[in-house]
């Protein structure tokens, strides 16, 4: 039996370095959306989309930070969502 406590720390373990991985991509989304911002600033918003979205036929590596931005845009919205969610579901401390 010592073998089932071993794989579930193993599976623990990958848990929470696709964790760590998810949220630093969530992360680097937040940053490539803020450049982004500041781009369309500066540029406007059809030369900051066009600079984000990868050419045709191009590697998983030029589309891995709009993901990314994707990603960290609906990680905040999931986030205000359940914020909202838990704050309607509480019960009323006022008397």
């Amino acid at each position: 039996m010592p073998a089932v406590g071993a794989r579930s720390r193993l599976l623990e373990a990958l848990g929470r370095v696709a964790m760590l991985f998810a949220w630093s991509l969530a992360l680097w989304g937040v940053l490539v959306f803020a450049s982004m911002l500041a781009n369309v600033m500066g540029e406007g918003p059809a030369a900051a989309f066009a600079r984000l979205v990868p050419a045709r036929g191009a590697s998983v590596w030029a589309w891995l930070s709009p993901l990314a931005m994707l990603l960290a845009l609906v990680a905040g919205l999931g986030v205000a969502v359940l914020a909202l969610w838990s704050r309607r579901r509480s019960p009323e401390t006022d008397n």
